[in-house]
């Protein structure tokens, strides 16, 4: 800063006078711009702690989702989980012992041996939507099918169950939940199948009801990072919106669902998970309705069909049927979904494992196709887990479908 050195003829005192006024007026210039800028830059620095503090509510908000779903799931909820007291809870330590043990077989028994055999037979497609009509709660086989997809849509007759029921982490049904939970999904661990009966009895439970629970636990032990869950409904032009806390089950004109986001490792990216919850007819997809309108918007489609109850070779799902087989890049299936004849020559179809009508199966008209049977005398290749109807036919009795749409 200068001090007086302008004016050099200036009397000394008058130098000094000078100088000091200078300096005065400078300091009071660059107060007054200190002043200004404070003014002008405050309310970008308030937006700025506001958004980080927005930020780490929202990585808050996030966090508790993935607690839920780890302890839903019988694993460790973290230290700072409201759920973490639970933990200490007799009921929880069973409920952590069961889940170790049913995963385990899980694990062996379905995930380890699909994974091996698709690195072999699907990897070539990039599939960045999968689709599973009649669902049910079974995640694990469609991720473990698809496992780079975007998005997942499911679609089945459970109810989604209310999604904030599973932030109520005071309540006793958070404890007493468990129980049921592990009679839905036990038999499904063992054989790759759920029952229908089962799931009706207890996905309709009191406590924690609904699909969304099952959903959280198999994606929680599949190594998911659950960020968000959150009811939704279709509007009748067929967008997702998300439902008022606490309406879920209330309407009676709505396709319910629950939308599950989540983040992944190793594969990297993140995803959703949409289940909707509604009775598959012959004219599901017809643009006229809002579930046709949401379905329409689907293309390219890698489509799992597994214990379909052979409903698409109904005349009278006929146009779902070529819905599926003109918006699916890719289909996995068993003889329970789209009848070998209906897909033609535009399809490349590879065999695996032995075709056994399960005859002996309640509740749905099994058809014998005789020309999948022809196809399979002549050529088949092994499959190394239980798939679809074929653990009611016996061990090693599974059959499965690869149809990949030529060009």
């Amino acid at each position: 800063m200068e001090t007086g050195s302008s004016h050099p003829g200036a009397p000394a005192g008058k130098k000094r006078l000078y100088g000091r006024s200078l300096i005065r007026n400078r300091f009071a210039e660059l107060m007054k711009r200190v002043l200004v800028f404070s003014i002008l830059a405050f309310p970008v620095m308030a937006a700025g702690v506001n958004m980080t503090c927005l930020r780490q509510s929202r990585a808050a908000a996030d966090l508790r989702w993935n607690d839920v779903a780890r302890y839903l799931a019988g694993l460790d909820p973290g230290a700072g989980s409201p759920l973490q007291a639970r933990t200490a809870d007799p009921r929880f330590r069973e409920h952590a012992r069961f889940m170790d043990d049913l995963w385990e077989k899980i694990e062996e028994g379905t995930v380890t041996k699909i994974r091996a055999w698709r690195d072999d037979t699907l990897l070539r497609e990039k599939i960045s939507t999968a689709l599973y009509p009649l669902s049910g709660a079974d995640f694990i086989n469609l991720y473990s099918l698809y496992p780079k997809a975007s998005r997942y849509l499911m679609i089945a007759l459970e109810p989604p169950g209310d999604a904030a029921d599973l932030l109520d982490s005071g309540s006793e049904r958070m404890i007493q939940g468990l129980a049921p939970l592990r009679r839905g999904i036990y038999l499904y661990g063992v054989n790759n199948y759920f029952q229908s009966k089962v799931m009706y009895r207890e996905m309709n439970n009191t406590l924690l009801p609904g699909t969304a629970p099952v959903l959280l636990i198999f994606m929680a032990r599949l190594g998911l990072t659950i960020t968000a869950v959150e009811n939704v409904a279709l509007t009748p032009s067929g967008r997702l919106a998300p439902l008022a806390e606490g309406s879920a089950g209330k309407e009676t004109e709505i396709v319910p669902g629950v939308r599950i986001r989540f983040k992944r490792k190793g594969l990297g990216g993140s995803g959703e998970l949409v289940y909707l919850s509604m009775r598959l007819r012959g004219d599901s997809a017809d643009p006229s309705t809002p579930e046709g309108k949401f379905l329409r918007r689907v293309k390219g489609a890698g489509t799992l069909l597994k214990s379909a109850v052979y409903l698409l070779q109904d005349d009278r799902y006929g146009a779902f049927r070529d819905f599926l087989l003109s918006r699916s890049r890719l289909i996995v299936q068993d003889d329970s979904g789209i009848a070998y004849g209906a897909f033609g020559g535009k399809w490349e179809i590879d065999l695996y494992g032995t075709y056994r009508p399960a005859y002996g199966l309640k509740g749905c008209h099994v058809r014998y196709q005789r020309d999948l049977d022809e196809a399979y005398r002549e050529k088949s290749r092994p499959l190394p887990f239980k798939f679809g109807y074929g653990i009611l036919v016996g061990p090693n009795q599974s059959n499965l479908m690869i149809a990949l749409k030529k060009g």
